[in-house]
């Protein structure tokens, strides 16, 4: 039954809500009554459009866009991934080389950053560092074509980061968001189960 209403796009209830979150149905209750989380009231009980759940948790489970920096030198990739994040309510801030990546990092923190490893005038570990210290708690993930490349092994040292292999297309973006919105939500904030 529960199965077949998430198909069909019909709410869910609390407790389905729950069981999907991994949360305690009373916690659930209470972030909707404080209007924390997206539900709405039908006849008297709260329920939970799973799309909206998901929109929440990829805008890191606050209803507020994540700061988002994306480092490549190849512009059809910058420009792809402003438009797959745009379109998901996370615009982000764009850099072609080291150097602005580190000039950005300077002039404010980032949630999360999609670091290419090799770019014309440094590497990943080079604008790693920059961001890690502006922000040691900045999600980063490591976009590469090259993933044996001795520069992923540098930048993997820094830290814990993820790997992203290119090619990569939508899909694999919004694995990424949605992971990353678990990693950066506070503890009280509901996580949600991935699928393989």
């Amino acid at each position: 039954m529960a199965a077949e209403r998430e198909a069909t796009g019909q709410l869910l209830t609390v407790r389905e809500a729950a069981k999907l979150l991994r949360l305690g149905d009373v916690t659930l209750y209470r972030l909707a009554q404080r209007g924390k989380i997206p539900a709405v009231k039908v006849g008297g009980s709260w329920r939970f459009s799973r799309g909206m759940l998901e929109e929440w948790l990829m805008g890191g489970g606050s209803g507020a866009a994540r700061r988002i920096l994306v480092v490549d030198d190849d512009a059809d990739l910058r420009k792809m991934l402003l438009h797959i994040l745009t379109l998901r309510g996370q615009p982000p801030m764009l850099a072609g080389t080291a150097s602005e990546a580190k000039v950005l990092a300077r002039e404010g923190t980032f949630d999360l950053v999609f670091l290419d490893v090799i770019l014309p005038d440094g590497t990943a570990a080079d604008v790693f560092r920059a961001i890690r210290e502006a922000d040691p708690a900045a999600l980063v993930v490591l976009m590469t074509g090259f993933p044996d490349h001795p520069a992923v092994a540098e930048a993997l040292a820094l830290g814990p980061v993820m790997l992203m292999r290119k090619p990569f297309g939508v899909s694999e973006v919004d694995d990424v968001l949605r992971i990353t919105a678990r990693q950066a939500a506070p503890a009280a904030t509901p996580v949600a189960r991935t699928r393989a």
